[in-house]
């Protein structure tokens, strides 16, 4: 399961974070495990995205996810990839304005697709989706009625 909550902090910046995790009504029988913590600057959590031809890895399996998306749903693509990976998105459906993520299709009628690892799209601007290592796409929607996204990677090793 992936928790993920805002901080806003004052003017002058963070100085120093601490966090205190709890959990309540857990029954005696259940386990509760914190595995990652993930503090970054930003609206998206990305983390350090290297690019695959510089660091010297390799495509491995593809992987798919694909469902509709209602207006305002923030959509979670989970991956356990060992390496980042620029990510190909897709919109099928659509109409007005769509924003996927950080990227921008701008107003759609029917089908756009941005292709992070060819750096190409059918529409708009912005930053096509990156898998990073070892952690979840999440994706904040912005669409006038629901679409349906497709998104698919090739894995690094």
């Amino acid at each position: 399961m992936r928790l993920r909550q805002s901080i806003y902090s004052k003017p002058k910046g963070v100085v120093s974070i601490r966090l205190r995790i709890s959990a309540f009504d857990v029954p005696t029988s259940a386990t509760v495990r914190v595995t990652d913590i993930q503090l970054q600057h930003g609206e998206t959590p990305t983390g350090v995205v290297f690019n695959p031809r510089e660091v010297g890895t390799t495509p491995g399996r593809s992987q798919y996810r694909n469902g509709v998306a209602p207006p305002g749903l923030r959509i979670v693509a989970l991956s356990n990839a060992d390496k980042a990976a620029p990510a190909r998105m897709g919109v099928k459906d659509a109409a007005g304005p769509v924003r996927v993520g950080s990227y921008r299709f701008g107003d759609v009628q029917g089908s756009a697709s941005v292709d992070g690892a060819n750096g190409t799209a059918t529409h708009g601007f912005g930053r096509a989706p990156i898998i990073t290592e070892r952690q979840d796409m999440n994706l904040r929607t912005e669409l006038l009625k629901r679409a349906h996204l497709r998104l698919s990677w090739e894995e690094r090793n």
